[in-house]
């Protein structure tokens, strides 16, 4: 279940990136969060926040240590989002084309670096 639900944000940041959303969210999991930080610090991202089903306030995507975090409890953790903001160069999205490498029959596993290097063209190890 969880390579469909890669897959599924995937094709969101894509489809996002090409509506040239300014900011997108996807489900809040350990997951995506990992996915997500992986792809900011690469440059793909310019903002990670976990709010609500509402986007945050502009200053909590720009620092988001100023706000603090409300309290995750039973009756709001199904409606916690990761709020990504999406980057532009030159006025093209940043992150163009994203899918999935990784198959059930063929493990694939990148660590950010590797991410990285494959996606500015080079082979990783």
């Amino acid at each position: 279940m969880s390579l469909v639900s890669l897959a599924h944000v995937c094709s969101h940041l894509q489809n996002a990136s090409k509506a040239r959303l300014g900011l997108t969210s996807i489900p809040s999991t350990n997951l995506h969060l990992t996915l997500a930080h992986a792809l900011q610090k690469q440059g793909f991202l310019s903002s990670v926040t976990r709010a609500g089903p509402t986007p945050p306030a502009p200053e909590m995507i720009a620092d988001p240590s100023s706000s603090p975090e409300a309290e995750v409890t039973q009756a709001n953790i199904a409606s916690r989002r990761l709020w990504l903001g999406l980057k532009y160069w030159n006025n093209e999205p940043v992150l163009r084309k994203m899918w999935m490498v990784s198959k059930p029959t063929k493990r694939i596993w990148l660590n950010h670096h590797d991410l990285g290097v494959i996606v500015r063209g080079r082979e990783a190890g």
